[in-house]
């Protein structure tokens, strides 16, 4: 009889924790399934759906998988101010990337710069397992200011575009994107 208590006890609380662990499982799960919510905080959050798939940076280790960077390069030639965003997913089965950046553009909160591969424009790029895929001629996208506040670096935005894989000519569609950032 002692056994038998001891025994469904043991079984209830295997149970108990079991069901813990499964739920937490769930909620991360649900979590990676979430754009980041629209913040201009400085949160360093950044999210998009890629072909309607959400797509959220993790680098494996518990940090977003996001770097940012907005630098002046002075005046003159080669100089400018460069964006580079590019966010990483290293824990999916294929690593996916998708950055945004700009080439000499100094980006003005309440502004949308259109998306070029050219200087003086903003682009978009993607990457995953089959290629590269970037913003062509017949490609479209924009990239939207939220807010820059020069002197705590915050620069938060929207984006979203359309992208050709330079090996096969599919095309790859970026909506919904908001990022967040310190630089």
């Amino acid at each position: 009889m002692l056994f038998k208590t001891l025994a469904m006890k043991q079984l209830l609380l295997f149970t108990i924790a079991a069901l813990l662990v499964l739920s937490c499982r769930k909620k991360n799960s649900q979590k990676e399934t979430e754009l980041p919510p629209e913040t201009q905080t400085g949160a360093y959050t950044f999210g998009c759906k890629v072909d309607g798939k959400v797509f959220v940076p993790r680098d494996g280790r518990g940090k977003p998988g996001l770097f940012a960077q907005y630098v002046n390069l002075g005046n003159g030639p080669g100089g400018g101010w460069y964006l580079n965003l590019p966010a990483i997913d290293q824990i999916s089965d294929e690593r996916i990337t998708v950055n945004i950046s700009t080439d000499s553009l100094f980006l003005l909160e309440g502004r949308i710069y259109p998306m070029k591969e050219k200087k003086g424009f903003a682009a978009g790029r993607y990457s995953d397992g089959a290629g590269r895929y970037e913003i062509l001629s017949t490609d479209s996208g924009e990239l939207t200011i939220l807010k820059h506040d020069q002197t705590r670096r915050v620069l938060a935005g929207r984006f979203s575009f359309t992208a050709t894989s330079l090996s096969d000519q599919k095309k790859v569609t970026i909506t919904d994107g908001r990022f967040d950032i310190v630089y």
